[in-house]
């Protein structure tokens, strides 16, 4: 194994996060790279895999989870370094809510990639606390994570926001979004109305009636909450156990890109359970969780896009057979990634 890939990828993404310090970089650059080794979000198993004295590795991971960073500069930083990266046409962001275990919430904005979600922004905070919950409320604090992550969005690349029914049906958050001159495509409730050109009022949820068929519409919707002109879509896959009903200000969008949302729940799945079991964590305040999540998040993406770039060059594992006869993936590519980072391959140039 060539202890210095990970190194050398972050340390060249951490000259574009202006705002944070010299020692901030090289505490990322390390512990992200000790994540990885030690598979493991547990301060001290991390600190053991970085080099030097494990007692001192600890206490210097110690201060950087428990001392106030600049969040918001690392995460404008840390958009713009990854997008450069990846090289998109058009950005796709999902905002969502994942809870680790019962004690923590955690408002993510991630980039979505090759189905499955990078985080780019996120805040922490307590679960099932209305005290512990920002006070600011959920509008403003999804949008002070877009705007962090706005800021390292190169000029002139397009932006379409996703997010599910819970945070979607919102009036207040899509006119954040177009006041960024952003694109959004939102899942809204079942009882949610539109009034159409002719003054009709419709629940537009109830215009399709059978798997396969969809409905396409334009008109204001939220007539008591502020009277927003939308395009709305309403999709039924023929799979599907449900249907979507969709608000969104492109007119061009036809509503399946809201398939991507499901990628968000999926590299939670990453970073939970198939990864670094961050719900795991135990850490006495939101700040200090946030702090550790700079680590997991780089961690995580860094061996994503290892993945990644075992795809594009045909490297991937053998698939494997299902039972209905077909074939499909050994691994996720995060899995494929850590297999290689952690094996004796060469390495790999994105």
């Amino acid at each position: 194994m060539n202890p210095t890939r990970l190194y050398q990828w972050v340390k060249q993404s951490s000259k574009e996060w202006t705002g944070t310090t010299r020692h901030f970089k090289r505490a990322v650059i390390e512990f992200s790279r000790g994540v990885v080794l030690a598979r493991s979000r547990h301060i001290r198993k991390v600190a053991g895999c970085v080099g030097g004295k494990a007692d001192s590795q600890r206490r210097r991971l110690q201060r950087f989870v428990g001392r106030e960073q600049p969040m918001s500069d690392f995460f404008s930083g840390w958009t713009h370094s990854l997008l450069r990266t990846v090289k998109l046409k058009r950005v796709v962001l999902i905002v969502d809510e994942t809870k680790l275990r019962a004690e923590w919430g955690v408002m993510v904005v991630g980039l979505a990639f090759h189905r499955r979600c990078i985080p780019l922004a996120w805040e922490v905070y307590r679960a099932n606390s209305s005290t512990g919950y920002p006070a600011e409320g959920q509008v403003a604090l999804i949008l002070r994570l877009l705007s962090a992550v706005q800021r390292g969005v190169p000029p002139g690349l397009p932006v379409l926001v996703l997010a599910d029914r819970g945070i979607g049906t919102s009036p207040a958050l899509m006119r954040g979004v177009m006041a960024m001159e952003w694109c959004f495509l939102f899942r809204v409730t079942k009882q949610s109305k539109v009034i159409v050109s002719d003054g009709t009022t419709l629940t537009f949820y109830d215009q399709v009636t059978q798997r396969g068929e969809t409905y396409a519409a334009s008109g204001v919707v939220f007539k008591k909450r502020g009277r927003i002109p939308a395009q709305l879509r309403v999709l039924w896959g023929s799979a599907a156990q449900d249907k979507w009903a969709l608000v969104t200000n492109d007119p061009d969008a036809t509503g399946w890109e809201y398939a991507q949302r499901m990628w968000i729940e999926e590299a939670f799945r990453d970073l939970k359970s198939h990864g670094w079991h961050v719900e795991d964590v135990w850490l006495p305040t939101p700040e200090r969780v946030a702090r550790l999540w700079i680590l997991l998040v780089v961690a995580y993406a860094w061996m994503l896009l290892i993945g990644h770039a075992l795809l594009t060059r045909g490297l991937l594992s053998a698939p494997k057979r299902r039972q209905d006869g077909s074939y499909g993936p050994q691994w996720s590519l995060f899995r494929e990634g850590w297999r290689w980072y952690l094996s004796s391959s060469p390495p790999l140039r994105l």
